[in-house]
């Protein structure tokens, strides 16, 4: 079975929930999204700076391929207080789980449903969020994309820490309805 069946399930739980419905609507504010900007942030700065203190065994993420800067850049050009944005409980978790307990085989898990997924789905959501969605816009993104399948493995645990972060966003999207509908 291929890795996107074998994630498909969590992927789906993903896609069907409130904030990302909310983001495919069109609808989303400056201020709604500003604080999923944050988040996103904080995570895909502790990955790409995970990248920097692994075994060259592991292959470092394309310079092109980094989110952290243009997501930060989106994030200022639609927030005035960036500080004043909270960054939830269920970021703090990933990153730590990221930075502290991940394996160093299987940070490319992580790659292949956040990066992956700004690549393809990304490109669907940047017609329909404020600002100038610096975030997803990349050179080369068929390059970029088999570089990312060249990393891949399906063997079961790589399977299950991809899954592992589709929970994570899981997560980050139900703190973001509590925090957005309150």
């Amino acid at each position: 079975m291929s890795l996107k069946t074998l994630t498909k399930s969590k992927h789906s739980g993903a896609e069907r929930s409130w904030f990302a419905s909310l983001m495919m609507s069109g609808k989303i504010t400056n201020e709604q999204y500003s604080v999923y900007l944050k988040q996103q942030f904080e995570c895909y700065n502790a990955l790409e700076n995970r990248f920097k203190n692994i075994k060259k065994s592991i292959s470092e993420i394309p310079e092109n391929l980094k989110r952290a800067n243009p997501i930060m850049n989106d994030l200022k050009e639609l927030c005035s207080d960036i500080d004043k944005v909270p960054v939830f409980e269920s970021t703090i978790k990933y990153v730590d789980y990221i930075l502290n307990e991940c394996k160093d085989e299987l940070l490319y898990a992580h790659v292949y449903v956040r990066y992956l997924g700004d690549l393809k789905g990304g490109q669907m959501i940047a017609k329909r969020i404020p600002g100038s969605g610096q975030y997803y816009k990349f050179s080369n993104p068929e390059e970029l994309e088999s570089f990312i399948r060249s990393q891949l493995c399906e063997d079961s645990n790589f399977v299950q820490e991809c899954n592992k972060c589709f929970d994570s966003a899981i997560n980050l999207f139900k703190d973001l309805e509590k925090y957005l509908t309150k």
